[in-house]
């Protein structure tokens, strides 16, 4: 009998970047305080000092390489803080198909010699924009190599690049085989015209956009136990504040967004599983 994946959730730094106000933003030692007291399994960063001091908390780390970059350096740093995952943006959205793919090798075979598990994320601005060039690297990579490329999908970008209309999800899931070894997600809520959109009107009521994209991953989790290779599926409700500022100045309190929708998602992870 196949065993249903587990469900972790991150929050990012990024929800608590100039937070509240860049004029009184929090300390780091108040911002690990808090996303332990919202439940969070761990915390979403690029390699920084100050996340030697998060205590308990699990440490997923972030980054971005390109052509002539050192990953080695990169997760060096990582490691050294502890982290027990990264996730790579990799090039300019302009890379030629045979660049980005030397640049993937690159960062998969440093990745084996330092001992962590790594991911490429599909982001915007970046070679995996686009759903064709990412499943062009995709495969590419298993031609060059024999294995499959590991994605962290971040669901919006391919959503917004293309428009996308509700539903989401059947769109979405144009590679299920890709999909099914997927272990990292971003998961910020999304629609067709904007890659983050409120979660809420006060931090309590449900904001209509969000309830359409609750459907999104209502079917997304449901596929997901049913289908996926992977032991466990980290996510993460990467609402961002400040900095780039995709929280724009009519949203709520985006760090109340953010805890709103790890527990929703918890929530929907648990509807899925008796689904």
């Amino acid at each position: 009998m196949k065993k249903t994946p587990s469900l972790r959730i991150f929050a990012t730094a990024w929800s608590l970047r100039e937070y509240p106000t860049k004029e009184t933003e929090w300390s780091w030692e108040k911002k690990f305080a808090a996303v332990t007291a919202a439940a969070f399994d761990g915390i979403m960063s690029p390699p920084r000092p100050e996340l030697a001091e998060r205590g308990e908390l699990d440490y997923w780390a972030m980054g971005s390489l390109g052509v002539g970059d050192d990953p080695a350096a990169y997760f060096d740093k990582a490691i050294g803080l502890g982290a027990s995952h990264a996730t790579i943006q990799i090039c300019d959205v302009d890379t030629p198909l045979d660049e980005a793919l030397g640049v993937a090798e690159s960062v998969m075979a440093a990745a084996r010699r330092a001992g962590i598990s790594v991911t490429i994320e599909t982001h915007r601005d970046t070679f995996t924009e686009t759903p064709e060039r990412t499943w062009a690297l995709c495969d590419a990579y298993k031609r060059r190599t024999g294995e499959p490329l590991p994605v962290c999908f971040d669901h919006s970008h391919f959503a917004v690049v293309r428009h996308f209309a509700a539903p989401y999800w059947p769109k979405l899931n144009e590679r299920p085989e890709v999909m099914a070894r997927c272990g990292r997600m971003h998961l910020r809520p999304f629609n067709g015209h904007h890659c983050q959109i409120p979660a809420t009107r006060d931090g309590k009521e449900s904001a209509p956009e969000y309830l359409l994209w609750g459907d999104y991953v209502d079917a997304m989790f449901i596929w997901v136990q049913a289908h996926s290779t992977e032991a466990e599926l980290v996510v993460c409700p990467e609402l961002g504040n400040a900095a780039p500022a995709y929280g724009l100045s009519c949203f709520p309190d985006i760090w109340v967004d953010a805890q709103y929708v790890g527990s929703d998602l918890r929530r929907r992870w648990q509807k899925a599983a008796v689904l």
